[in-house]
């Protein structure tokens, strides 16, 4: 078995980016999220969709694929070191490699980002680029675009959130794309589906409606 020190660089970035295509398509490709947080004050809550497209900007490589083809060869395993580089235009590559590096340490972990702990900031900037916001877990800070639908834009190393703005997810519920209600809950409780209650009712199906305000009307 070899060393990890003799692993070149290359190698290590592909073998991280292979990996963690696995996590991104069970967690996020063919599903939408809805969030809600006392930290959104320009919208009641946030849709959030993720496609194949959205994958290989949070690796920081520069390729000549499409950014579907990408993705498709990392979830097949047949990526190769030849598919990607470290260029990027304006920038050392020096500093495009210290840049995946960081990215690549914690991109294996996306997949609990709308998990109990994560804290949310609206109108997350960082680097000159604008967010509608972002999620912060204790390792990473995951930034959301503007524009809409709500795709994963950005992936940094470290909680970069505001601790004086950023606050926690109160509810996560998710739906198959083509579906047309949300029906299952990922984070959240009666509690805090009631407290947002009258923005999310007509968003979600009648059985995890009954499930989660049941007991509140009986009482």
């Amino acid at each position: 078995m070899c060393d990890e020190k003799q692993v070149g660089f290359k190698t290590r970035v592909r073998d991280a980016i292979v990996l963690s295509s696995k996590v991104y398509l069970e967690n996020f490709v063919g599903y939408e999220y809805l969030l809600c947080s006392e930290a959104f004050k320009n919208s009641d809550y946030y849709i959030v969709c993720a496609n194949k497209d959205n994958y290989k900007h949070l690796t920081g490589v520069n390729t000549r694929l499409s950014a579907e083809a990408f993705f498709d060869k990392a979830v097949e395993g047949t990526l190769s070191e030849t598919d990607f580089d470290f260029y990027r235009k304006g920038q050392a590559e020096r500093e495009v490699k210290g840049s995946v590096r960081r990215k690549i340490s914690v991109l294996p972990e996306i997949g609990n980002v709308f998990s109990e702990g994560t804290k949310v900031e609206e109108n997350f900037e960082r680097n000159r680029i604008r967010y509608s916001f972002a999620a912060g877990t204790k390792t990473y800070t995951l930034g959301f675009t503007v524009s809409r639908p709500i795709k994963p834009l950005s992936l940094l190393k470290g909680n970069c959130l505001d601790e004086d703005i950023a606050k926690p997810l109160d509810l996560v519920l998710r739906r198959k794309n083509g579906e047309e209600k949300f029906n299952e809950l990922i984070l959240g409780n009666r509690d805090s589906a009631s407290r947002h209650a009258a923005s999310i009712n007509g968003l979600i199906s009648e059985k995890l409606s009954d499930e989660l305000f049941a007991v509140a009307v009986s009482n």
